[in-house]
Parts: C-alpha cells; sequence; structure tokens
C-alpha cells in the first residue's frame, strides 16, 4: 500500500472513534448516539445540537464517516502531527507483539529475560506519557467550565440514576478522580485529547497483557519454564487476508464481503472475524480466527463461502493474498 499523504495521516484513529460512536452498526451516527459519546462533561446540550448539525453538512439528520473526518480534518492544526505518530506506533506495536509471540517460545533463558525487560521499559515509557496528558486534560476542561458557568452540562449522577447511557469520557474521568484525589495540572502545552490518550491507553494495555503472559511462562521458584502443551486442538489459527479491489466493483465486493463476514460468525469454530479498510483506498484486510485449521477447512467448503469466493473472481484487481499463524488457544480465553 503507497504512503499515507500528509493530510491523511491521522484520520484513521477518527475511522475507529466513528465505529465506536456508532452503537447500532449502521453506518451512521445519530443524535442520540453523538450526544451519548461526545458530551465530555462540560457542552451544554444545545451546544452540541449546534456541533452536531455543522458536522452534519448533508443536512440528513445524521453524520457519515466523510462528514466526522472532513469536520476533525479541518480543525487538527498541530496535532495532525501527533495523530500521525498514534497511527504508527499503533502499527510498530501490532508488528513487536506478532513477532514476539513468534519467537519468544524458542529463546533461550537470557534472551527471554532481555525480551521481557524490553517490553516492560517500553510500557513504563508509554505509561510516563499519561500522567501529563490527563492532568492537562483535566485542567483543558475546568477553564472551559470556569468560561461559561451559565451553561448546564451532562449531570453524570441523574444519567447513572435513570438508566441512561453516559457518555464514555465522563466515565473515564470519573475513573481517573476516583483513582487520584488530587492531580497536578501544570502547562497545558503540545498535548493530546483525550481520544489520542485513549489510543496510548489501549497500546499500553495491551503490552501489559503481553509481558504478564511473557513472565507466565517462567517458573520463578524453580526457574524452569513451564511446560507448554503443544496438542494441534489447543492452539487457534490466525488468518490475514488481503483484498485489492477493482475501483468500479468497490461497491459490489463490500456487499459480498458482508454477506460473507455475516455467514461465518455464526459458524462453529470461528472465533472472531473483522474487516479493515482504508480511506481512498480499494485496498480491505479480512482478519479471521479460527479454533483449529480443521474448523477453517469445513468453512472453505460451506455454500457461503464458495459463493463469496465466487462472486468476488471477478471484482478483484490482483489475486487474494494473505499470511496465517497458529497461536496457543489460551492466549484467546485469558
Amino acid at each position: 500500500m503507497a504512503d499515507k499523504s500528509i493530510e491523511d495521516r491521522g484520520m484513521s484513529i477518527f475511522l475507529d472513534v466513528f465505529r465506536r460512536a456508532d452503537k447500532d452498526d449502521d453506518g451512521f451516527i445519530s443524535w442520540e448516539e453523538f450526544i451519548a459519546f461526545f458530551a465530555d462533561g462540560v457542552m451544554g446540550k444545545e451546544e452540541l445540537r449546534v456541533l452536531f448539525n455543522e458536522i452534519d453538512t448533508h443536512n440528513t439528520g445524521n453524520i457519515d464517516t466523510g462528514e466526522l473526518c472532513s469536520y476533525f480534518a479541518s480543525h487538527l492544526g498541530d496535532f495532525q502531527q501527533i495523530y500521525g505518530t498514534l497511527e504508527d506506533l499503533s502499527a510498530k506495536v501490532t508488528n513487536v507483539l506478532f513477532s514476539t509471540s513468534q519467537s519468544y517460545e524458542g529463546a533461550d533463558r537470557k534472551e527471554k529475560f532481555v525480551t521481557r525487560f524490553l517490553m516492560r521499559e517500553l510500557q513504563n515509557q508509554l505509561s510516563a506519557l499519561q500522567q501529563p496528558l490527563e492532568a492537562a486534560s483535566e485542567e483543558l476542561d475546568l477553564q472551559a467550565r470556569r468560561e461559561r458557568a451559565d451553561i448546564q452540562p451532562v449531570d453524570v449522577e441523574a444519567m447513572k440514576k435513570t438508566g441512561s447511557t453516559i457518555p464514555g469520557r465522563i466515565v473515564r474521568r470519573a475513573k481517573r478522580q476516583v483513582s487520584s484525589q488530587s492531580t497536578n495540572s501544570e502547562a497545558v502545552e503540545n498535548i493530546v485529547d483525550g481520544y489520542g490518550n485513549q489510543v496510548l491507553t489501549l497500546q499500553v494495555d495491551r503490552l501489559e497483557n503481553l509481558i504478564d503472559k511473557l513472565e507466565s511462562k517462567v517458573n520463578f521458584d524453580n526457574f524452569v519454564d513451564e511446560e507448554v502443551v503443544s496438542e494441534p486442538d489447543c492452539l487457534m489459527l490466525m488468518l490475514q487476508r488481503n483484498f485489492e479491489v477493482k475501483a468500479e466493483e468497490l461497491d459490489n465486493f463490500k456487499s459480498s464481503l458482508k454477506l460473507y463476514v455475516e455467514s461465518i460468525q455464526g459458524v462453529g469454530g470461528c472465533r472472531n472475524v473483522s474487516v479493515r479498510s482504508f480511506r481512498d483506498s480499494n485496498k480491505l484486510t479480512v482478519y479471521e480466527i479460527w479454533t483449529s485449521e480443521a474448523d477453517k477447512k469445513r468453512s472453505e467448503e460451506s455454500a457461503a463461502s464458495c459463493t463469496f469466493m465466487t462472486d468476488i473472481a471477478s471484482q478483484l484487481a490482483t489475486p487474494e493474498t494473505g499470511s496465517s499463524m497458529t497461536v496457543p488457544g489460551s492466549w484467546w480465553s485469558q
């Protein structure tokens, strides 16, 4: 895939924002979904309605991915470089996690120690960025509330009592306030807003989980590695399928892919399937996780899979490519 243009850097994060805000997965963000996701405990309902209408440039009463990305793209400013860096970080962390999962088991004890140390230190360095980000975010919210004390923000406690959806960012703030009664809020320069902070937190959590798994393979009492059961039925199959579609067939391909994904999600042995597409690109990647290779082979013989392969044969610009690997089943269940 060609490198992203400068204008596109950092925008994939907002595709993820859209996915999380679109709770019913209908491809649009309604007013109810918008206020549930974007309310931050500072903005009033009327202010959010004005913002919603400003983003909804098509005046449909809903926000699509293009409208959301276009709005934030025009307001990124200095944040664009940071969000682009977060995209690169996400890709590099994913590569490290995969390569480590493949090489760690066959390494000697010294190499395993070095791997765990490097992973833990990387986690520490990333975690060190969180405190100033959280402090700056809190300070910005506090300043905004002081500027317009007449604005009535979302009442978190009232929403809890009525059983209403509680905006995600408000919940994150409440959790931080519970864990730390006082926050050092100094300089508010060169910071990332809550969404960048959430991406960073996600990567730190992924690193922490991997470190836990790596360390659990070592018996520190007897200094011998834990035995790993290696029967085939203890390993899960992970697939990455890459598709490059003809521009004029992109809509037809997406329709075929949607039917395929819906069909295999209900098939025994399929643990997860997800699709990743890129803005202004005809390339898509499908990730599938199967309980066993036998389950995947049975799926390939199903009517839905055969129909999918037949339908896309004329829609692809180049033949499908992909890769696969097996991982311990316990990694998925833990």
